[in-house]
């Protein structure tokens, strides 16, 4: 049963794709990470936040997190591309 969030985390999966997709980007992302998931929106978060499509506090509006989340997530994201690079290199 899809609770509100899940339905709240669908629909923001879909804005991120769109936004992506108006920048003529979304040739990028993986065909994989094109079906929802919320490990598959966190990674279009990211890449459309690195990409510069979207601001920081939208990204954390997008995933739902609370602010005190929002720094250790995005510390992780920088350690993430150091070490695997990104969809835009």
């Amino acid at each position: 049963m899809n609770t509100p969030n899940d339905t709240k985390l669908r629909d923001h999966f879909e804005y991120i794709k769109k936004i992506i997709a108006a920048q003529e980007m979304l040739e990028r992302v993986p065909a994989a990470h094109l079906e929802f998931s919320p490990q598959h929106l966190e990674d279009l978060v990211k890449f459309a936040y690195f990409a510069g499509f979207i601001q920081l506090g939208e990204a954390r509006q997008l995933l739902l997190l609370p602010k005190s989340e929002l720094k250790p997530r995005l510390r992780q994201w920088y350690e993430e591309i150091r070490k695997n690079g990104c969809w835009l290199c």
